[in-house]
């Protein structure tokens, strides 16, 4: 006779590995969101640059931009591919500035420390986040930068728009607020997904994850 054991095995791994499993699905999503959203925000930030016709006023948010932006990105990238070495990810964030530099035709003289600063954080958010044990930690900081650049963003615009001798049509008024909306409700939803994963410690981005990602750095 065979043992009721042996009919039926038990279960209790199961529910683990589904939860693993919808963790790992989770942090996909977020990682392409995030990758998503560094690539839009360091795009725009690049065209701001080549239309401004007084770039001293984009010395200021430009960089800053930029630096959140692409450590945004790389973030999201570490999260689709966290088995890679995170010093890949360090020379990675040092050499985009670079690469877009080049894109652009623009090389700003300071452009070598702002690629070292860019990989120094890229290690400093990753670090601390091990050590802490809590996620997003970069991710909030990038932002926070991100929403305090698009806000001066905003009022530059709508100084515009009040500035005018008329008031706009509702077309115009509408074509004026759509690129406004979408990039604030992207960095919204980011915010506050980066806001309740960071209050908590991260047990839940996977202990496996984790062990691979440390492993990698080894």
């Amino acid at each position: 006779m065979v043992d009721a054991r042996l009919r039926n095995p038990p279960t209790t791994s199961r529910p683990h590995l589904r939860d693993f499993e919808t963790t790992e699905k989770a942090l996909k999503f977020w990682g392409v969101y995030k990758l998503m959203v560094g690539i839009l925000a360091a795009a725009e930030s690049l065209l701001g640059i080549l239309r401004s016709s007084n770039p001293p006023e984009m010395t200021v948010w430009a960089p800053v931009t930029i630096a959140a932006s692409v450590l945004l990105a790389i973030d999201g990238l570490s999260q689709i591919l966290p088995n890679v070495n995170r010093w890949i990810y360090v020379a990675l964030a040092g050499s985009i500035p670079v690469l877009m530099a080049a894109a652009s035709g623009i090389w700003p003289e300071r452009l070598w420390v702002f690629t070292v600063v860019i990989g120094f954080l890229q290690w400093a958010f990753h670090r601390l986040e091990r050590t802490s044990n809590r996620a997003e930690i970069g991710s909030l900081a990038c932002c926070v930068a991100l929403i305090c650049s698009l806000a001066n963003t905003t009022f530059m615009m709508f100084r515009a728009y009040w500035d005018e001798p008329q008031f706009w049509p509702l077309s115009q008024i509408f074509r004026f607020m759509l690129p406004i909306a979408l990039p604030w409700t992207l960095i919204v939803i980011l915010l506050l997904h980066t806001l309740s994963t960071a209050r908590a410690a991260n047990p839940d981005r996977g202990d496996d994850t984790r062990m691979a990602t440390q492993a990698a750095d080894d």
